[in-house]
This record gives C-alpha cells, sequence and structure tokens, in this order.
C-alpha cells in the first residue's frame, strides 16, 4: 500500500517532460480558477498537469466523493469549508502562488485506484519545486482531519503553516445567526423580566441546579469541547454503508461518541448514587435486596459496554469486562 501511494504521488513528476510550459500551464489554470470562486475542477489528466514538477506554485487537492450514492458525510461536510476558503484567497493579489482544486471520484478514477485511496476526503499539498518557497518535496503533503477537523479556520492555517502561503482567512460574519441569537437574548430578557416571579423561584430549586451541573460534567468528561474544537462528523460512513458511532483510535472521534460515553457515565453515577443513598433508606428488607441486585447488575453492565468502547478505539488492549 505504501509504495503505491509512493508512486502515485511521484507520477506527476515522472510525466513532467509531458506538461505545458509553465507559464502556458500558470495562466490555463489561473483561468480556470478565477471562473470557478478561485476553485480548479479535476480529472485524471488534469490532475497530473497540475500537480506535476517543476512547479513555481503550490497545489492543494481535494479528493473528494459528492455523489449521493457514496454517502459521504465528511465529504459533504469539508465542501462547503473548503469552498469558502479558496473564494477568499483567489480575492488576494498573490492567488497565483497557490491553487485551490477539487477532484471528484466521478471524475478521477484513475488517480483514486492509482493513490490506493479507499476513504474520502482526502487533502493532498504539493509544495513548489522552484521560486523563492521552493521546497525538495515533490510528492504530496497528507492532511490529517482527525487531527485538524473539517473547519475552514483550520484548513487555513495548514495551508499557510505547511505550504508557507500567505493567505489570509476571516470567516464571513453570518446574518441570519446574528440577527437570530438578538431576537433570542432579546426575546429571553423580556420573557424573564415579565415573568421574574416564577423565573425567581425556579432558580431558587437546589435539584435544578445539581441536574445542570452534573449534566455539564457528564458532557465535558465526554468530549464535548473536542467536539467543538475539532468539528468532527456526527457518525462515520463506511463501505457498504455501514454506520459507525465510534471512531477507533486514541486521536478520532466522532460527535455521537459524546452522546454514547455521556449516557454510559451517567448511569454508572445514578447507579452508585442509588446504591449508596436511595437503598440504604429503604425500610422493606426484600425491597432493599432487590433494589441492591438490580443496581448492582446494571453497574456491571454497564462498565463492560464502558469497557469495550474502550477496547474498540484501542484493540490492543488485553482486557474485558463481560
Amino acid at each position: 500500500m505504501q509504495l503505491t501511494l509512493l508512486l502515485g504521488a511521484l507520477l506527476p513528476a515522472l510525466v513532467a517532460a509531458k506538461v505545458v510550459p509553465s507559464s502556458s500551464r500558470l495562466a490555463k489554470f489561473r483561468d480556470l480558477a478565477r471562473k470557478n470562486n478561485g476553485i480548479v475542477t479535476l480529472n485524471s489528466n488534469l490532475y497530473d498537469e497540475l500537480t506535476a514538477a517543476p512547479r513555481e506554485f503550490s497545489v492543494s487537492v481535494l479528493l473528494t466523493a459528492m455523489a449521493p450514492q457514496f454517502k459521504c458525510q465528511p465529504c459533504q461536510t469539508f465542501q462547503p469549508e473548503h469552498a469558502l476558503v479558496a473564494k477568499q484567497w483567489n480575492a488576494q493579489p498573490e492567488s497565483d502562488e497557490h491553487f485551490f482544486a477539487v477532484l471528484d471520484f466521478a471524475d478521477g478514477q484513475a488517480v483514486y485506484q492509482r493513490l490506493g485511496l479507499q476513504n474520502a476526503p482526502t487533502f493532498q499539498l504539493f509544495k513548489p519545486t522552484e521560486g523563492p518557497r521552493a521546497t525538495n518535496q515533490i510528492s504530496a503533503e497528507v492532511m490529517d482531519f482527525s487531527r485538524s477537523g473539517f473547519k475552514a479556520e483550520s484548513l487555513a492555517t495548514y495551508i499557510k503553516d505547511s505550504g508557507n502561503v500567505p493567505l489570509r482567512f476571516s470567516r464571513p460574519i453570518d446574518k441570519a445567526k446574528v440577527f437570530s441569537t438578538v431576537v433570542i437574548v432579546l426575546g429571553s430578557i423580556i420573557m424573564t423580566v415579565k415573568a421574574w416571579p416564577v423565573v425567581k423561584i425556579v432558580l431558587g430549586r437546589t435539584y435544578l441546579w445539581s441536574f445542570g451541573t452534573m449534566f455539564i460534567i457528564l458532557i465535558m468528561t465526554s468530549g464535548y469541547m473536542w467536539n467543538q474544537i475539532r468539528h468532527p462528523p456526527y457518525a462515520q460512513v463506511g463501505q457498504g454503508g455501514s454506520v459507525s458511532y465510534i471512531a477507533g483510535g486514541y486521536s478520532n472521534q466522532v460527535g455521537a461518541e459524546t452522546h454514547i460515553v455521556s449516557a454510559i457515565y451517567g448511569v454508572l453515577a445514578f447507579a452508585a448514587y442509588t446504591l449508596a443513598h436511595t437503598i440504604p433508606k429503604l425500610q422493606d428488607p426484600v425491597r432493599q435486596r432487590f433494589g441492591v441486585y438490580v443496581w448492582t447488575a446494571i453497574s456491571v453492565v454497564m462498565l463492560g459496554v464502558l469497557m469495550n468502547v474502550f477496547k474498540f478505539k484501542q484493540p490492543g488492549y488485553p482486557f474485558s469486562f463481560i
């Protein structure tokens, strides 16, 4: 597999002799990019031509699969973020120094087969081999989505830092979101003022604060902030359309994991509370004994489920509970 990927990445360099002159190639792809908001739409031949060495410019290629039959949720999530960065770069005067390109599976099956790609999206960065930003790296560098996420800000930072591209990005203000936020805040203030006597009673309920605190603790210890920073997909769709709600590996996670793990933690916490606080208060010995059996069994089962989740993320873990 590694040999296949290496050969696929080096092939553009091997066909450099067939590439049109540098100035003509630059003008060709500049026109293609400007006609499509900064994105060059590729097929297999254009991919080889654009990425072939020598290059006085850098190139980033998004290999994706947008057709509905592929059910590629990460592709759908990343595409508008990628387009947003490309559009802003297209408006900068240095836009000739870097090209954003997209190769869909439907238009580049030969490239996918050559690279041995089994998953999408894949984001490649080809650095220049000539000029002031030249490097000795001919083959592509691949961005790790599990670490960078799918947001435009992460993509812009990656291209700027890894490709030495003078990219300036700022997310446009979402006027609809700002308007809805203002309406919600003003509405909340008005409702609070009008219903203050009732709100005051509610805010004084200790059990509500306890419930809210426990809820925050559970989601925060289950990866909520990781999701907010990385913005992973809610679930993974594998080959054949199978859906996975747990991502393998310590550094990977999908949104559904937060809900699953927090639910497991919640059941375990409630079971421990019941065994330590509620069961001892029961006056009937039969009910008390039955409660101990039930909640102990629930604790054992949920501990087993939690350990199995951990083992799924790290297959080399040698222990199991149930």
